[in-house]
């Protein structure tokens, strides 16, 4: 396939006109010049050619509630967003924390998914078992950790159990609100905010407990450590910290922490409440400056769509939002507004969760890389496609979207053409178990 009259995002920010030759499946890069058209051409003029995004937070809910989502309709409304590559989190039900769960997860998404993909396994206190950690770890991009109760499994939050997975795991994803900061009782939105019954504290408490594990380990003994959805200006500075004391520390935030507010949240109920919670304008403000300044190093949507009937109930709807198929227009979004530039797109997007989980090929537009490409065009008064995911509804329906994704190329496929699923797919596993 050859894409003419391209205008592409290099990893650098700078904007380069030319055409792209997709070559068994990777990328060669030509000045327009030397490159006449083929039988097999897409015509890119006016829209950008950006890279395929890889979004290293998402729950498709398969196996265990695919009537809330499914590897296979999950990954349509990656496509639909932009997303080529998805790490896909273990609290199922039943939970992937076993060996073998993990293979039924994997056979799934060998079967169904439409992008690349790559598992998370689930912690608990066993996995600290060196010999467990070293038969499965090759085979996934890393260990989830929830210090919230997040599935069957309850949540890991003693600093000993920790400092045990860390040193058997060399890259561990973390989950940091400590449940046992929660307020006690029932939770019930009439009656307390979700911000409330979650408190600051209980993130505080959380980088308390992953620090002093951390502090417990020579250097060379110590694994990546991701701190996942940072939602506060409690993470933003503790991240800024332990990187400049040489921690091999990453920072992942979402587009909802970015835009909105618990204020917002009180206002729209349900529609925009997740774990943790989306917090104060003074934290969104310390994410948005974060990422300019390094300390978050990538965006993830934390994808977790329930279904219509479960999002509607008053006072106990369940906890998250979706929102990937609505990615790559958020992320420009960002952009146009100054919470980073050109320069910080491509680490945002995929540079820096490619770097942080080991996923190579697949960091930006770059001769012999995968070719993982997005074609957006700025169409600001056009509506958006229907809905795709089974959530049935867009939590930034109040924000003012300007880009659409007119297609997505995963592994030099065309798997999503103007609103079209092509049911052609170059998905591939992204980890060799």
């Amino acid at each position: 396939m050859r894409i003419i009259n391209a205008r592409w995002l290099a990893p650098d920010g700078a904007w380069t006109d030319g055409v792209i030759d997709v070559v068994d499946g990777r990328l060669q890069l030509l000045p327009s010049a030397i490159a006449p058209a083929t039988d097999d051409t897409l015509d890119a003029a006016g829209k950008l050619v950006l890279p395929g995004i890889v979004d290293p937070h998402v729950h498709l809910r398969e196996p265990g509630q695919i009537y809330k989502e499914g590897v296979r309709n999950g990954t349509r409304a990656a496509l639909a967003g932009g997303v080529t590559t998805v790490l896909a989190m273990p609290n199922n039900a039943p939970p992937t924390s076993t060996a073998a769960r993990l293979e039924t997860k994997r056979d799934r998404f060998r079967r169904k998914s439409l992008v690349n993909w790559g598992l998370f396994l689930q912690a608990s206190p066993r996995h600290g078992d060196p010999g467990v950690a070293s038969a499965i770890a090759p085979g996934v991009c890393g260990l989830k950790v929830y210090m919230a109760k997040s599935s069957a499994h309850p949540g890991v939050n003693s600093p000993e159990d920790l400092l045990a997975l860390f040193r058997a795991w060399p890259v561990v994803a973390i989950h940091a609100e400590d449940d046992t900061c929660f307020c006690d009782g029932p939770f019930d939105m009439r009656n307390i905010a979700h911000h409330v019954h979650r408190p600051r504290g209980s993130i505080q408490g959380a980088l308390g407990k992953i620090e002093w594990a951390l502090r417990q380990l020579e250097p060379h003994q110590r694994p990546r450590v991701i701190i996942l959805h940072a939602a506060t200006i409690d993470e933003v500075t503790w991240l800024a910290r332990m990187k400049a004391d040489r921690f091999d520390v990453h920072g992942e935030t979402c587009p909802h922490y970015l835009l909105f507010t618990s204020e917002d949240q009180i206002a729209r109920g349900g529609e925009l409440k997740c774990n943790p919670p989306i917090r104060s304008g003074l934290d969104r403000e310390a994410l948005r400056d974060g990422i300019q300044r390094g300390f978050i190093d990538f965006i993830a949507t934390d994808h977790a769509p329930h279904a219509p009937v479960e999002n509607a109930l008053p006072d106990t709807p369940p906890s998250g939002i979706a929102g990937i198929e609505w990615l790559w227009p958020l992320m420009l979004h960002g952009r146009d507004q100054g919470w980073y530039d050109d320069r910080e797109l491509t680490r945002v997007a995929c540079a820096a969760a490619a770097h942080c989980y080991d996923i190579p090929g697949r960091n930006g537009i770059i001769d012999g890389n995968a070719a993982d490409l997005v074609l957006v065009e700025h169409a600001p008064d056009t509506p958006f496609p229907a809905v795709v995911t089974k959530a049935g509804l867009t939590p930034f329906s109040t924000v003012p979207l300007a880009w659409r994704v007119r297609a997505t190329i995963v592994n030099g496929v065309v798997a999503y053409d103007n609103g079209r699923f092509t049911g052609a797919t170059g998905a591939q596993e992204v980890y060799t178990p």
